[in-house]
């Protein structure tokens, strides 16, 4: 019997668009290179490249704030051990823009600046089953981490008074959320994404 093309395939999660973290690029001028128009062109290689239909997880880097990325989450090829994987790559990786040379892009604060990356959808599970963007409320002390559900609470008062989720940084205790991006704990108030993943906590 033929196995089915989709047998063990059957998708759901959340489809987001992300950012995809996938190293350095190198850069290869034009003059050896043909485009389908016959002209020269320059081409890329990433350090780490991702394909449609690969895993990735989440990026814990602290570069990664709501800000940096656009509001975008920011994923990467996963490592050994890491306990970040978020989902799969389910469309083909979209360069946003070229770089003009290697040191253009060559950390990720550059790439985010300068939109040097590519971006793709990404179904993304974890248990997650709705994502928000929050208003959060930094405490001086501890910052909201990426996928640490225990960073963050409700605040009650704040949140009836804006209408919107607001939620405060804490050093543990909170349930329910899944941070998508890095908040600093420098006072302030930030924007996330937040992954609902069940029922939340709240406090005064």
């Amino acid at each position: 019997m033929t196995e089915s093309a989709i047998a063990g395939n059957y998708g759901g999660g959340i489809p987001v668009t992300c950012i995809l973290d996938e190293g350095a690029p190198t850069i290869t001028d034009s003059g050896t290179y043909y485009g389908q128009t016959g002209e020269t062109e320059k081409v890329l290689t990433w350090a780490t490249p991702l394909v449609e239909g690969e895993w990735v997880a989440l990026s814990n880097d602290a570069l990664c704030t709501y800000e940096a990325c656009g509001g975008l989450p920011c994923v990467e090829r996963p490592v050994a051990a890491e306990t970040l994987m978020i989902g799969r790559l389910v469309s083909t990786p979209k360069l946003q823009r070229m770089p003009a040379d290697d040191a253009a892009a060559v950390t990720l604060d550059l790439r985010l600046a300068g939109d040097y990356y590519r971006t793709a959808i990404v179904e993304i599970y974890a248990g997650i089953t709705a994502i928000v963007k929050a208003k959060v409320v930094a405490d001086e002390s501890h910052p909201l981490v990426q996928l640490n559900p225990a960073t963050a609470k409700y605040d009650i008062s704040a949140s009836h008074a804006a209408g919107k989720l607001v939620l405060l940084e804490v050093a543990s205790g909170g349930v329910g959320y899944y941070p998508l991006h890095y908040v600093p704990a420098t006072a302030g108030n930030y924007s996330c994404l937040i992954g609902i993943t069940t029922l939340m906590i709240a406090i005064a």
